[in-house]
């Protein structure tokens, strides 16, 4: 794996990928897939290969959903903008994902919720997809500017022209950049309280709904698992079935 984050003018070098985690079934919604990808980062003076394991790294997490797949591999070449439209329609809560940013040595995520985000899924190698991520914060005067326009829109009052508005329509506070791969490692599924072969159930779903060939052992969680999950986000049965891609 490699990849290369610039967040303003720093570089930031890709340390580690945890891949991309698949999350079943899609609670609320039809149709729609889960996601989440971690990543972190060193700086560009330092070389990812020869670093110590404690080095302090920055690191960032996605967690979005793709509305209206058949199944993971139509990931390939999807462009999610922020507030975009997907296959011509404008969907519920339809947006970029969410995104977190913890800085070195850092644990709290820092400006979560003030992102604007826009990824792309390129070209898929199996189970790698090329994976391009452009996001910015807007300054605090275009975010009230912005907001002041929505009500207007929404109470049908006139707005300026795009000709009238101020020249710093478009000033950011913060922009970022990440180019690189990302790979399918994981599946969660929720499973029934009452299932007797959770694993068989959440295989038979994977294979059904994500058109998932070979999956490997799998494990059943009933309890949080720190450092990595916790099942109260995954699901209200309070059974998880972790499902691991096999090895290339």
């Amino acid at each position: 794996m490699s990849g290369c984050l610039q967040i303003n003018s720093q570089t930031w070098n890709l340390a580690g990928s945890d891949g991309m985690k698949l999350f079943l079934p899609r609670e609320h919604r039809t149709g729609c897939i889960y996601f989440q990808t971690d990543w972190s980062f060193l700086p560009s003076a330092v070389d990812p290969a020869t670093a110590p394991a404690a080095a302090p790294r920055l690191r960032l997490r996605l967690i979005g959903w793709v509305p209206g797949l058949r199944d993971w591999r139509d990931l390939e070449n999807l462009f999610l903008g922020y507030h975009e439209p997907i296959d011509g329609q404008e969907l519920e809560d339809t947006r970029g994902p969410d995104m977190w940013i913890w800085p070195p040595d850092g644990t709290p995520p820092l400006k979560y919720g003030h992102w604007e985000t826009d990824l792309k899924f390129g070209e898929r190698q199996g189970r790698e997809f090329e994976f391009s991520l452009t996001a910015i914060i807007p300054t605090e005067r275009v975010s009230k500017l912005k907001m002041d326009l929505s009500l207007k829109e929404f109470f049908k009052q006139p707005v300026p022209a795009d000709w009238e508005l101020p020249e710093w329509i478009n000033e950011v506070s913060d922009e970022l950049s990440f180019g690189g791969r990302v790979e399918l490692r994981e599946i969660f599924c929720s499973a029934p309280i009452n299932t007797a072969r959770p694993l068989d159930w959440a295989k038979q779903l994977a294979r059904r709904e994500l058109a998932v060939a070979e999956i490997g052992a799998g494990c059943v969680h009933d309890q949080d698992c720190p450092g990595k999950f916790k099942v109260s986000d995954v699901s209200t049965s309070g059974r998880v079935v972790v499902l691991p891609m096999p090895a290339a």
